[in-house]
C-alpha cells in the first residue's frame, strides 16, 4: 500500500448535516475498499483563487490516507460523479526510508591559498 493525500472542496451552499454526510461517505468509501484514513482534517470555508461553478468560495477538506492505487481510481470516480464536490486533487506521497545511516555530503573545497607579491618573485 502506498500513502496518498486528497485535497477537496465541497459545494460552500450545503447544509452542515450534508457536508457531513459527503465527508464521512469519502471516509467509508476508502475504508470499504481495504484503506487506512490515517488523517482527515477539515479547513473550513475558504475564498478560491477563481470561481468554480460559480462559486467564489467552498469548504475544504483533506485526507490522508493508505490504500492501493484502485481504491485512488475509484474513489477519484466517485468525486467526480458527486454534485457537492466542486474540485479534488489526489497526490501519492514520498516513501520515507529510515536506514540508521548518516548521508554524507561533500565537503566544500578549500579556497586558494593567498601568495604574497614576495612570494611570486621567487
Amino acid at each position: 500500500m502506498h500513502r496518498y493525500e486528497t485535497l477537496f472542496i465541497v459545494h460552500p451552499e450545503l447544509p452542515e448535516a450534508q457536508v457531513r454526510e459527503t465527508v464521512d461517505r469519502i471516509r467509508r468509501l476508502i475504508e470499504g475498499m481495504g484503506g487506512e484514513v490515517t488523517e482527515f482534517q477539515e479547513w473550513g470555508m475558504r475564498d478560491l483563487a477563481y470561481p468554480i461553478r460559480k462559486q467564489p468560495r467552498g469548504i475544504y477538506a483533506l485526507v490522508q490516507y493508505a490504500a492501493r492505487p484502485e481504491v485512488v481510481k475509484e474513489l477519484e470516480r466517485a468525486m467526480k460523479l458527486s454534485d457537492e464536490i466542486l474540485r479534488f486533487v489526489s497526490v501519492r506521497m514520498p516513501e520515507t526510508r529510515t536506514t540508521g545511516r548518516r548521508v554524507q555530503r561533500p565537503r566544500p573545497a578549500p579556497p586558494p591559498e593567498e601568495t604574497s607579491a614576495t612570494e611570486q618573485e621567487e
